[in-house]
């Protein structure tokens, strides 16, 4: 019979919480301290296998007399509990076959902790290495009606701090040259100006798009309106907005996960929305496509080059002709374009667009201007 280390435990036993040597034996282990003859000599059908360790995998033998608890050991190690379990029969000692498949189950735990972490770090670092791919494959699974549900959550959430105009000649322009545009979209579009002096117009996921009033009085024509359009609209089409607001949850989850209140997330996402910036990739895609759109429509789309090259300049012009820089407020000029990179590039990639595929029956809008900026000034008296 080979030797095996073990500690003892009991308040009976003479070499409590002392090193042992205990022996298995055909019917009995026997016990012994360092150097000694035996001490303690204990039937295996008196023992019983029990679970014992902080990581719930370490093999504690109890026994037991005059009905109660006299002592237990436990093996000094791995190597010499993987001993006493080979020398042990397992059909003799009580709860060794429940200790076998207890332990192995918590062994299945913790590999499962340890592939689990491991498949969520290789994860993270190819989410990392490939996001685009990855936020595209996602938003491409979400469906039409899961989209819309977003954009309609994040519009009920902007309208109590946005003061939306609910009729009259900006909504009617806006509309108008919107529906033009969307003629046969598979996104049912909602339209809306918001009564806001900074040149800003932004598209929420499902078909929503907002213009400011600012952008409004900055346009000098209809064409020039339509481009602005025209580039949110691919922003939905593309789901460039529902792509930038799905990157936007995970920060909202880590406020969801620390203050334990939807509402503050759905109001995060609806602020980011309205200020939401676009990679020059993105933003180009939107360009051109756009400029695709209008064509398509029949609308020139010189407009768009006009309008980036205002913005660009952060200057207007009055109703002169000339260029009025006096009454410019850059903080108002520059809130839609601000967000759009590399401005100049961009410009000359729309201009050689537009330069190879002209298109002869493309039309100039007409809008009435002088209504339309009556009624905002008139609203923005109010």
């Amino acid at each position: 019979m080979s030797e095996i280390r073990v500690s003892l435990f009991g308040p009976e036993l003479p070499v409590a919480g002392q090193p042992a040597h205990c022996m298995v034996g055909e019917d009995a282990i026997h016990i012994r301290s360092h150097g000694s003859e035996i001490l303690l000599t204990i039937t295996l059908a008196a023992l019983r296998a029990e679970v014992a360790g902080f990581d719930h995998d370490q093999l504690q033998l109890t026994w037991r007399h005059d009905d109660r608890a006299a002592g237990s050991l436990i093996p000094s190690g791995t190597d010499e509990q993987k001993k006493l379990i080979a020398a042990l029969p397992p059909n003799t000692i009580p709860g060794l076959i429940q200790w076998r498949r207890s332990t192995r189950s918590q062994s299945w735990v913790w590999k499962g902790v340890l592939y689990t972490i491991g498949f969520v770090l290789v994860s993270l670092a190819l989410l990392v290495w490939q996001h685009d791919r990855v936020v595209t494959w996602a938003a491409n699974r979400v469906s039409m009606e899961t989209e819309k549900n977003i954009g309609e959550s994040v519009l009920k959430s902007l309208k109590p701090e946005v003061n939306f105009l609910s009729q009259g000649e900006a909504v009617k322009v806006v509309r108008e040259i919107g529906q033009q545009l969307t003629a046969g979209s598979r996104y049912q579009y909602q339209w809306y100006v918001s009564k806001d002096p900074a040149v800003n117009a932004f598209a929420i996921p499902g078909g929503i798009i907002v213009v400011n009033s600012g952008l409004l009085k900055r346009a000098d024509s209809p064409n020039e309106l339509a481009a602005v359009l025209a580039h949110e609209v691919q922003h939905v089409e593309q789901r460039h907005a529902l792509k930038n607001m799905m990157n936007s949850a995970a920060v909202a989850t880590a406020v969801l996960v620390v203050l334990g209140d939807a509402n503050a997330v759905v109001m995060m996402l609806a602020h980011q929305v309205s200020t939401q910036y676009f990679n020059r990739e993105v933003e180009s895609d939107a360009d051109l496509k756009g400029v695709q759109l209008l064509q398509s429509k029949n609308i020139d789309a010189t407009g768009m080059v006009s309008f980036f090259k205002k913005m660009d300049a952060g200057i207007g012009d009055n109703k002169d002709g000339a260029k009025d820089q006096s009454t410019e407020k850059p903080s108002e000029v520059a809130g839609w374009f601000s967000s759009h990179p590399d401005t100049l590039s961009r410009i000359q990639a729309i201009e050689e667009y537009v330069a190879k595929h002209p298109c002869g029956t493309c039309m100039t809008l007409t809008w009435d201007k002088s209504a339309l900026l009556a009624e905002l000034e008139k609203a923005d008296g109010k």
